[in-house]
């Protein structure tokens, strides 16, 4: 059966496994995504609730600092070694944000830092973009997902 065909069979309304499991990584051309990953350590949240209410700045930043951690350890164990990484293009830093908060760049300061702590300043130095959001998955102040070129 075809994809055509199976979109005109599904319903209108969602139904049927909910405990989807995603790929860590996809791989587009010579590039790949890299899933999104919360600030957790093995089945620990580093904290809960929004940025500039429940959660302060330097402790934003550590959660955005382990979401990094998780990002590349999930990549690393999906290549093989981090060292198959030509370049990191793009980190896509999501900050859970109290109404008045502003400052995500700044908590996207942490996941960065991973980055450049790793790869260096000629392999890591890549784009970002910090986006405050309502909610995040299990109530992470913070969620990193990333964008990374492997070597031909």
């Amino acid at each position: 059966m075809s994809a055509d065909q199976k979109l005109a069979g599904l319903s209108a309304k969602p139904h049927g496994n909910y405990n989807i499991t995603l790929a860590p990584i996809r791989e587009l051309n010579n590039s790949f995504y890299a899933s999104g990953q919360v600030a957790r350590r093995g089945e620990a949240m580093i904290a809960t609730g929004l940025v500039g209410r429940e959660v302060n700045m330097e402790l934003a930043q550590e959660c955005a600092w382990v979401c990094a951690i998780n990002v590349l350890e999930s990549v690393q164990k999906a290549i093989g070694s981090l060292d198959k990484i030509e370049y990191v293009a793009r980190l896509g830093i999501y900050v859970a944000s109290a109404d008045d908060f502003s400052d995500q760049h700044l908590v996207g300061h942490g996941a960065s830092q991973v980055i450049l702590d790793v790869f260096g300043p000629e392999v890591g130095l890549h784009t970002r973009t910090a986006i405050g959001v309502k909610s995040l998955p299990l109530n992470s102040p913070v969620e990193v997902d990333a964008i990374f070129v492997l070597k031909k």
